[in-house]
């Protein structure tokens, strides 16, 4: 792979991530419960459809916790730096 290819699969994949990232998380709950509605309807079959529905609800919860967990530590990053940024503007 290019070094231009790999850029621009590194940015396809961040861009990604900062569009996952801004979902609202009621939207991403209401994604789940669908699939899962989908996963019952079709639960008698137990076919391909059923086990890929399964297996996409559990990496999609699994992301999520991802991301919620990421979100946090973001947030103390960000107060961290804030308070360290008042320290050194009061040690100036």
């Amino acid at each position: 792979m290019s070094r231009d290819e790999n850029m621009n699969e590194i940015t396809y994949f961040r861009l990604i991530g900062e569009q996952i990232s801004k979902m609202p998380r009621s939207l991403v709950s209401k994604v789940i419960d669908d699939l899962e509605n989908h996963a019952s309807d079709y639960a008698f079959d137990d076919g391909d459809l059923v086990h890929d529905l399964k297996r996409a609800i559990i990496e999609i919860k699994y992301a999520n916790h991802i991301i919620s967990e990421l979100r946090e530590r973001v947030e103390s990053c960000e107060s961290e730096i804030k308070r360290l940024e008042m320290l050194a503007h009061r040690a100036n």
